[in-house]
């Protein structure tokens, strides 16, 4: 699996719309599940992924700030 995947799908809940389901992470909509007689169709927000009946999040990795200077008080000699 995917290291920047986190499976979510214990904390996901639908809620009923007509002919589809609104699929609910917290307090966001994060996707819905159509009904169709050719089977249910998966519609997933930006960021989450549904794969072999589980809901996964898309972690972005933790960005690493480039440095404006690696040394202090370099300007005596070599470093």
């Amino acid at each position: 699996m995917d290291q920047n995947k986190r499976d979510v799908t214990s904390r996901v809940f639908g809620k009923m719309n007509g002919g589809s389901m609104s699929l609910y992470l917290d307090k966001d909509q994060i996707g819905q599940i159509h009904f169709t007689n050719q089977g249910n169709m998966y519609e997933m927000a930006e960021g989450f992924e549904f794969n072999q009946d589980k809901i996964y999040k898309s972690e972005k990795p933790a960005e690493i700030p480039n440095p404006t200077k690696y040394v202090d008080e370099c300007d005596k000699g070599w470093c």
